[in-house]
Protein backbone atom coordinates (compact mmCIF):
# COMPACT_ATOMS: atom_id res chain seq x y z
CA UNK A 1 0.00 0.00 0.00
CA UNK A 2 1.28 3.46 -0.86
CA UNK A 3 0.97 5.94 1.63
CA UNK A 4 2.16 9.75 1.76
CA UNK A 5 5.12 11.29 4.49
CA UNK A 6 5.10 14.64 3.80
CA UNK A 7 6.12 15.39 0.49
CA UNK A 8 7.46 11.33 -0.08
CA UNK A 9 5.21 8.11 -1.08
CA UNK A 10 6.00 5.26 1.12
CA UNK A 11 5.50 1.45 0.64
CA UNK A 12 3.40 -0.14 3.55
CA UNK A 13 2.53 -3.67 4.12
CA UNK A 14 -0.80 -4.08 5.18
CA UNK A 15 -1.95 -7.58 5.80
CA UNK A 16 -1.59 -9.11 2.14
CA UNK A 17 -1.24 -12.40 0.94
CA UNK A 18 1.78 -13.50 0.07
CA UNK A 19 2.43 -16.13 -2.37
CA UNK A 20 5.01 -18.41 -1.46
CA UNK A 21 7.87 -18.52 -3.08
CA UNK A 22 9.51 -21.57 -4.83
CA UNK A 23 12.29 -23.45 -2.84
CA UNK A 24 15.44 -21.66 -4.68
CA UNK A 25 18.24 -24.72 -6.41
CA UNK A 26 20.54 -21.90 -7.10
CA UNK A 27 21.70 -19.55 -3.73
CA UNK A 28 24.11 -17.36 -5.21
CA UNK A 29 26.27 -16.34 -8.29
CA UNK A 30 29.50 -17.30 -6.73
CA UNK A 31 31.96 -16.05 -9.62
CA UNK A 32 31.80 -15.69 -13.47
CA UNK A 33 34.24 -17.86 -15.48
CA UNK A 34 36.50 -17.44 -18.44
CA UNK A 35 37.27 -20.33 -19.89
CA UNK A 36 40.77 -20.75 -21.92
CA UNK A 37 43.52 -22.44 -23.47
CA UNK A 38 46.42 -19.32 -22.12
CA UNK A 39 45.76 -20.02 -18.54
CA UNK A 40 49.14 -18.37 -18.02
CA UNK A 41 48.94 -15.33 -20.28
CA UNK A 42 45.47 -14.93 -18.97
CA UNK A 43 46.84 -14.85 -15.62
CA UNK A 44 49.01 -12.26 -16.36
CA UNK A 45 46.76 -9.69 -17.87
CA UNK A 46 44.19 -10.04 -15.09
CA UNK A 47 47.16 -9.69 -12.44
CA UNK A 48 49.22 -6.80 -13.89
CA UNK A 49 46.95 -4.99 -16.88
CA UNK A 50 43.97 -4.77 -15.02
CA UNK A 51 45.81 -4.96 -11.09
CA UNK A 52 43.14 -7.63 -9.49
CA UNK A 53 44.05 -9.34 -6.27
CA UNK A 54 44.68 -13.07 -6.20
CA UNK A 55 41.06 -14.41 -4.22
CA UNK A 56 42.34 -18.43 -4.58
CA UNK A 57 44.31 -20.59 -6.76
CA UNK A 58 43.46 -24.48 -6.95
CA UNK A 59 46.72 -26.50 -6.41
CA UNK A 60 46.86 -27.85 -9.45
CA UNK A 61 47.17 -24.18 -11.27
CA UNK A 62 44.15 -25.14 -13.41
CA UNK A 63 41.41 -22.36 -12.27
CA UNK A 64 41.93 -19.06 -10.29
CA UNK A 65 39.66 -16.77 -8.84
CA UNK A 66 40.38 -12.42 -8.54
CA UNK A 67 38.64 -9.45 -5.96
CA UNK A 68 36.94 -7.10 -8.03
CA UNK A 69 36.60 -4.30 -5.50
CA UNK A 70 34.18 -4.70 -3.19
CA UNK A 71 32.16 -7.00 -5.45
CA UNK A 72 31.03 -10.58 -3.68
CA UNK A 73 31.31 -12.13 -7.08
CA UNK A 74 34.51 -13.22 -8.28
CA UNK A 75 36.24 -13.04 -11.63
CA UNK A 76 37.60 -16.33 -12.47
CA UNK A 77 40.00 -18.24 -15.31
CA UNK A 78 39.80 -22.37 -16.25
CA UNK A 79 42.27 -23.99 -17.95
CA UNK A 80 39.85 -25.93 -20.28
CA UNK A 81 43.46 -28.31 -21.65
CA UNK A 82 44.26 -29.15 -17.79
CA UNK A 83 40.31 -29.84 -16.80
CA UNK A 84 38.90 -31.22 -20.05
CA UNK A 85 36.33 -28.65 -19.47
CA UNK A 86 34.14 -27.47 -22.85
CA UNK A 87 35.40 -24.67 -24.30
CA UNK A 88 32.73 -21.68 -23.78
CA UNK A 89 32.80 -18.29 -25.86
CA UNK A 90 32.40 -15.47 -23.17
CA UNK A 91 31.83 -15.79 -19.01
CA UNK A 92 29.82 -18.35 -17.74
CA UNK A 93 27.79 -17.78 -14.94
CA UNK A 94 28.68 -20.24 -11.39
CA UNK A 95 26.14 -20.50 -9.22
CA UNK A 96 26.22 -22.22 -5.94
CA UNK A 97 23.87 -25.09 -5.44
CA UNK A 98 23.92 -26.77 -1.81
CA UNK A 99 23.21 -30.61 -3.02
CA UNK A 100 24.78 -30.71 -6.96
CA UNK A 101 23.83 -34.60 -7.07
CA UNK A 102 20.04 -33.26 -6.19
CA UNK A 103 20.33 -29.84 -8.58
CA UNK A 104 21.67 -32.46 -11.66
CA UNK A 105 18.02 -34.23 -11.32
CA UNK A 106 16.09 -31.16 -10.87
CA UNK A 107 17.27 -29.73 -14.16
CA UNK A 108 16.98 -33.24 -16.00
CA UNK A 109 13.21 -33.43 -14.53
CA UNK A 110 12.88 -30.54 -15.88
CA UNK A 111 14.13 -31.11 -19.57
CA UNK A 112 16.72 -28.60 -19.09
CA UNK A 113 20.39 -29.69 -21.01
CA UNK A 114 23.18 -30.99 -18.19
CA UNK A 115 26.96 -31.41 -18.94
CA UNK A 116 27.37 -35.62 -19.15
CA UNK A 117 30.25 -35.28 -16.09
CA UNK A 118 30.45 -33.99 -13.05
CA UNK A 119 34.23 -32.10 -12.45
CA UNK A 120 36.26 -32.35 -9.77
CA UNK A 121 38.20 -29.91 -8.68
CA UNK A 122 40.08 -30.13 -4.78
CA UNK A 123 37.52 -28.18 -3.22
CA UNK A 124 34.26 -28.06 -5.59
CA UNK A 125 32.18 -30.15 -7.11
CA UNK A 126 30.80 -28.55 -10.70
CA UNK A 127 28.53 -29.30 -13.80
CA UNK A 128 27.73 -27.76 -16.87
CA UNK A 129 23.82 -26.68 -17.97
CA UNK A 130 22.81 -24.77 -20.45
CA UNK A 131 19.14 -22.11 -20.56
CA UNK A 132 17.05 -22.11 -23.64
CA UNK A 133 19.41 -20.27 -25.25
CA UNK A 134 22.24 -22.40 -25.64
CA UNK A 135 24.14 -20.05 -23.14
CA UNK A 136 26.22 -22.32 -20.96
CA UNK A 137 25.96 -22.05 -17.05
CA UNK A 138 27.91 -23.79 -14.18
CA UNK A 139 26.44 -25.06 -11.06
CA UNK A 140 28.86 -25.95 -8.21
CA UNK A 141 28.82 -27.58 -4.34
CA UNK A 142 31.80 -27.05 -1.92
CA UNK A 143 33.01 -30.12 -0.85
CA UNK A 144 33.81 -29.09 2.43
CA UNK A 145 31.06 -27.45 4.71
CA UNK A 146 33.15 -24.58 5.70
CA UNK A 147 31.83 -21.68 2.66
Amino acid sequence: MLQRLGKFLIFTEKTQKVMPRASAVATKLEWVEARVSNYEEMKRFYKTVLGLPLNFEEERKDFIQYKVGNSKTYLALLNTVKTGMAKAKGFVPTFEVPDLDRFVKQMKKQKVRVGRRIAEGDHVRLVDFYDPNGNLLQAFQWKRATH
